[in-house]
């Protein structure tokens, strides 16, 4: 994939699944960072997260999920927040690569991006998201602001 002909994003995408649970693959992009990682997931809280960006945003809310645990296997976070005035929105991505890091911390690899939406993008999103989350397969991708 050549990124530099990439508008910048986030895609979901659900490469497996059991009965219990979902694995997520999880790309981030923003102009100039790149960064994937896999995560486990159940459907009721990814469906409730997808249900609080109906609409949004909303006044000056900010909206936080994660998936995973911070500083274990893997994980995956997003933090919506208003930026400005005129209804932009910034997504804050925290991924971290799917590694067992019980014998030395360095080999975890870690990523911190803004990605600057608009609201219809998020709408677009939502939507993918929450079909996503209830079928427990296909892909959401939100599309950011070159």
């Amino acid at each position: 994939m050549n990124l530099n002909l990439q508008k910048p994003f986030i895609e979901v995408k659900v490469i497996w699944k059991d009965d219990d649970m979902f694995e997520m693959s999880v790309s981030a992009f923003n102009g100039g960072f790149y960064g994937r990682t896999e995560v486990y997931e159940q459907s009721k809280p990814l469906s409730a997260f997808a249900r609080s960006l109906i609409a949004y945003p909303k006044g000056r809310e900010v909206l936080f999920y994660e998936a995973g645990e911070k500083d274990s296997i893997s994980y995956f976070s997003m933090k919506y927040y208003p930026v400005g005035v005129n209804g932009i929105v910034g997504v804050e991505v925290h991924l971290e690569s799917n590694v067992c890091t019980q014998y030395r911390e360095e080999e975890k690899d870690k990523l911190k991006l803004e990605i600057i939406v608009e609201p219809a993008a998020i709408d677009r999103f939502q939507k993918e998201l929450l079909q996503l989350a209830e079928k427990e397969e296909g892909i959401a991708t939100l599309y950011g602001q070159i």
